[in-house]
């Protein structure tokens, strides 16, 4: 079996992540906000009760991607999942007018070397109201096999089948990655990223292949209370020469 760490995806990401030199995530231990990701929604919260900003008419949810860069500037990765996008319009307009008020924010650090990377973050209506989200309140994709729900497991199932190394030998005794993708509101899948990525495009291209919806398989997306959310997975893949 495997397990996967890559930067892949579309061409798009690839380019926008590499060629930029704008890391997926921050490194291990590393917040994008001082104080941390808490601090960051709390302010988040503050800001909005501070200004006055009203509800949007409806309720709304929406996955977020930042990128900061090394001069601690933040600006929106804009999301192709449109869809979503559309539907929480309010909520996205609201929370960049917050956002760009908001001056803790870290860049990444390798090596000594300050980086741009991405960050995301899950907002809801109920932070315009004072109020934070918990996790019972939100609803994970189900991933669909034939008609069934068949869960993470099967997805895992389907993908190590659909995976096959012939024809591609790690450099050592094995080779591993994680494989990280957007379910969207609409269940398709998106956004996909391989770090320790393969040199071999043929081999990346399969990576997505087999992680992309199929008409037999595919992902019902999550909700939070009751609004379809974008969900982000991470799944780790090794194989070896054995």
């Amino acid at each position: 079996m495997m397990k996967f760490k890559i930067l892949i995806a579309l061409a798009l990401l690839l380019s926008f992540c590499s060629n930029a030199q704008i890391l997926y995530s921050y490194p291990k231990g590393q917040d994008f906000y001082e104080g941390g990701r808490d601090a960051f929604f709390k302010e988040v919260v503050f800001t909005a009760l501070n200004n006055k900003l009203k509800a949007c008419d409806k309720s709304e949810a929406l996955l977020m991607r930042f990128v900061v860069y090394p001069d601690n500037s933040v600006k929106y990765v804009a999301d192709n999942d449109s869809t979503a996008v559309a539907n929480n319009k309010c909520l996205k307009d609201k929370m960049l007018e917050i956002v760009k008020t908001m001056k803790k924010f870290k860049p990444a650090e390798e090596d000594g070397k300050k980086y741009a990377a991405m960050f995301f973050g899950t907002f809801t209506d109920d932070m315009l109201r004072g109020n934070y989200s918990s996790r019972e309140d939100f609803a994970m994709p189900v991933y669909i096999h034939k008609g069934k729900e068949g869960g993470i497991e099967k997805f895992r199932e389907k993908f190590a089948n659909c995976f096959d190394t012939n024809g591609f030998k790690p450099v050592g005794n094995e080779y591993s990655f994680t494989l990280n993708f957007d379910v969207h509101t609409n269940g398709e899948t998106g956004f996909f990223h391989m770090n320790n990525i393969s040199d071999l495009k043929s081999f990346n291209e399969m990576v997505v292949k087999c992680a992309a919806n199929t008409k037999k398989s595919y992902w019902k997306p999550g909700n939070y209370k009751g609004i379809p959310i974008k969900q982000i997975f991470k799944m780790p893949v090794k194989f070896s020469n054995n």
